[in-house]
């Protein structure tokens, strides 16, 4: 049976996974118009951020129904996408 906290998790990661998507999606259509390679980092950051981290949450814990183990996975994709905002903010444009 799945209680309030989790529907209530689960609301939330789908609204992170939402968000996330939307500013990716900006990200790399102004990338992509102005040609700009930061902006594409910075989309590919947003994704993982944001969709892979709640995807992975969510797979990791209707597999396994551990919430703690979720939190690992969504935090090794939060953490790669903190390293490509990163990337993004430090590249030089041409």
């Amino acid at each position: 049976m799945t209680s309030a906290i989790e529907w209530t998790t689960f609301l939330l990661w789908g609204v992170i996974v939402g968000l996330g998507v939307a500013i990716a999606a900006y990200a790399f259509r102004a990338g992509i118009s102005g040609r700009s390679r930061s902006l594409g980092f910075l989309g590919t950051g947003f994704l993982l951020m944001s969709a892979a981290a709640g995807l992975l949450w969510l797979g990791v814990y209707a597999t396994v129904h551990d919430a703690v183990i979720s939190e690992a996975a969504a935090c090794a994709a939060t953490a790669a996408g903190f390293g490509f905002v990163f990337l993004s903010v430090r590249m030089r444009s041409p």
